[in-house]
């Protein structure tokens, strides 16, 4: 994983300068400086199954270290992933969804470009080639963003470090987004207390901590949930699931611990979902378990590990 040099509006960055927040200097080798596209809020984060008028829709930021004046263009790609176990696979390459000019953006209330990315259902069919009978529920689309400066720069997946991509610090960069296809739940379904207990350690132990009781609430979309734990270095860290027919999908690039060395203590490890989620009965929230990985992707902060499985059960109190 390459890194990067983040010298970055320091004035707006440390409003709340706790020990991570501090650590705005995010180090990217061979690169002098860098350049984000911020996710501000998730509007809706998922598309509900043979409902074409579906919507995707995010506010995001782009931040450079001239505050918006090196941004040129974004290019917004898409590519659909079929998580059908029967027929023959339909995933496809992604393809060029649209280019996205500097015009576009719109000055927010500090100064900086911000845009709204809305994508329906039916749209990304349609730059996929395919038709709404050929998906199902538990099939993704991913949009992969590339952020291209005015001189020459891109960032994307491919060259950002774990500060900036995790999808749960301040940055909140990951520029790739995956959108599940859901059969909607209830909005009291799968929240509540729990104990949650580890049943497979991780690289460090139990991956969020001693077993314990945690509150499970709605998240950002339909089908989002969200509980908050113990982080290392007394931080509280919350972490997103989605709840996705009868599977559970936790949300890619979440942060779970500070690195390994004490050169860069800014980077974070990251946890994705595992290759194979965790079964559930979507009509009983009374235990369910997520799979995941640690160290997702290579995003290890330098702690030499790589996607360890960790697996969670959650029982209702």
């Amino acid at each position: 994983m390459k890194k990067i040099t983040f010298i970055l509006l320091s004035v707006i960055l440390c409003i709340s300068c706790n020990e991570e927040d501090k650590a705005i200097e995010t180090v990217l080798e061979e690169v002098d400086r860098g350049a984000i596209l911020r996710t501000l809020n998730f509007n809706n984060g998922e598309f509900v199954v043979n409902d074409p008028e579906s919507i995707f829709s995010i506010n995001l930021e782009e931040q450079d270290i001239e505050e918006g004046g090196l941004l040129n263009t974004v290019d917004v790609f898409v590519s659909f992933i079929d998580n059908t176990p029967a027929g023959n696979s339909i995933t496809t390459s992604r393809v060029l969804l649209e280019t996205i000019p500097a015009s576009s953006f719109t000055s927010n209330g500090l100064g900086l470009p911000g845009i709204t990315l809305d994508y329906t259902f039916a749209e990304l069919l349609s730059a996929t080639g395919l038709s709404i009978d050929q998906t199902a529920c538990k099939d993704q689309f991913r949009l992969d963003l590339d952020l291209n400066l005015s001189d020459g720069l891109t960032f994307n997946i491919t060259n950002s470090g774990g500060t900036v991509v995790n999808t749960s610090g301040f940055f909140k960069s990951p520029f790739t987004y995956l959108i599940n296809i859901v059969e909607p739940i209830l909005s009291d379904q799968f929240t509540g207390i729990y104990q949650f207990t580890s049943i497979q350690d991780g690289f460090f132990g139990p991956t969020f901590g001693e077993d314990g009781l945690v509150t499970v609430t709605n998240g950002h979309s339909n089908n989002v949930r969200v509980f908050e734990v113990n982080g290392s270095s007394g931080t509280v860290i919350e972490i997103e699931f989605s709840v996705v027919c009868d599977i559970t999908v936790v949300t890619r690039y979440q942060k779970i611990r500070f690195g390994c060395t004490l050169d860069d203590v800014s980077d974070r490890v990251l946890i994705g979902p595992d290759v194979i989620p965790a079964t559930i009965d979507p009509n009983d929230d009374s235990v369910f378990e997520l799979y995941f990985l640690e160290a997702f992707e290579g995003f290890d902060a330098k702690c030499n590990f790589e996607n360890v499985p960790s697996k969670i059960r959650f029982s209702k109190q």
